[in-house]
């Protein structure tokens, strides 16, 4: 009864783990909007895109690549993480039969790059909207928000209540439970910094990939 992941499964799951810890502003308790507000869904895209049928991933080789993801927010990336990057994909090809060990490490590589993209200029909204006292989205921020939805790295949902952080953001206050905590500002700031850490592994993959052919 496992679900299959797609191709973007994995960068889904990735996503899902930057964007909690880019939530996660207060150390390890869940970053969630206590106030009301009205979301804001000018980003929000159609259901009409239609994009290609994406390959097939098992539960082990997305959260493979999960994994892979979650080390760039705390580490370099060196040769041997492109070599572990191209060996998932060469067990799926050899599972699936499918040509993917060349294209796939890239795409996945290009689907990170949008993933970090949203997740690094929503973090400075984040600490923008804190340090200001008032929320702050900027217009970059909504044209990446489209950008994820119409990839299918995010639901529509997710983004949507995405936007009410930037209010709990100005408020410096944040909900536990029942219980009300001040945001340190240092732990947004950390965050971005590790947020930043992953851009420069997104680069250093992207320049890898590009002149050593995977096999």
């Amino acid at each position: 009864m496992n679900k299959k992941a797609t191709l973007v499964g994995g960068i889904v799951a990735a996503l899902t783990a930057l964007v909690l810890v880019s939530h996660g502003i207060i150390g390890n308790g869940a970053f969630r909007p206590h106030v009301s507000v009205t979301l804001d869904r000018r980003h929000v895209a159609s259901d009409s895109s239609a994009v290609e049928k994406p390959v097939a991933l098992s539960e082990g080789e997305s959260q493979a690549l999960g994994r892979f993801s979650s080390r760039g927010l705390s580490q370099p990336y060196t040769a041997a993480d492109i070599d572990s990057l191209k060996s998932i994909w060469a067990v799926v090809e050899k599972r699936t039969g499918k040509n993917v060990s060349q294209n796939g490490p890239r795409k996945y590589a290009g689907g990170l790059r949008v993933a970090y993209d949203y997740v690094h200029e929503f973090q400075k909204c984040l600490l923008a909207s804190f340090d200001s006292r008032m929320p702050v989205t900027t217009p970059r921020l909504l044209a990446l928000r489209k950008r994820v939805v119409e990839a299918n790295l995010v639901s529509r949902e997710k983004v949507s209540s995405d936007s009410g952080l930037t209010y709990e953001a100005a408020s410096r206050i944040t909900s536990r439970g029942y219980h009300k905590m001040p945001i340190p500002r240092e732990g947004m700031v950390l965050r971005l910094y590790r947020i930043e850490q992953l851009g420069r592994n997104v680069d250093f993959l992207d320049s890898a990939l590009a002149v050593t052919p995977s096999k």
